[in-house]
């Protein structure tokens, strides 16, 4: 993994013949988004790569279940969970989780990408 734009932008390690590919997190500039410079542009959140990093390994714990990816899915979760209350105490919400999801499976906003944010 090699940083392009620091905080931003990374270049992930391709295998069986790719030669990587870019991992692109949205840039805000501007009040709210300390240390953040240069222009802003579009992309994912650390959440919807955890929500892959989820579905990965279930995937993977499909075709060799274990008791370590188990885990590994148990930590993903909890980090996801921690972004997203973090992101409601930021913006004076609280998060309804009586639903009885698993966490990546709350809907998120197409703007933001956060859980029960009000659709912006």
């Amino acid at each position: 993994m090699r940083e392009l734009d620091r905080g931003h932008v990374y270049r992930v390690a391709g295998y069986d013949g790719d030669s990587g590919q870019a991992l692109v997190f949205m840039k805000r500039v501007g009040e709210g988004y300390p240390g953040n410079v240069g222009s802003p542009f579009g992309g994912t959140n650390c959440q919807e790569v955890l929500r892959a990093l989820i579905a990965r390994s279930l995937y993977l714990n499909g075709q060799i279940p274990c008791a370590e990816t188990m885990e590994v899915i148990g930590a993903l979760r909890l980090a996801l969970l921690r972004f997203e209350e973090r992101a409601a105490r930021r913006h004076g919400r609280v998060l309804d989780l009586s639903e009885g999801y698993q966490i990546e499976e709350y809907p998120s906003c197409p703007v933001c990408g956060h859980i029960q944010c009000g659709g912006h």
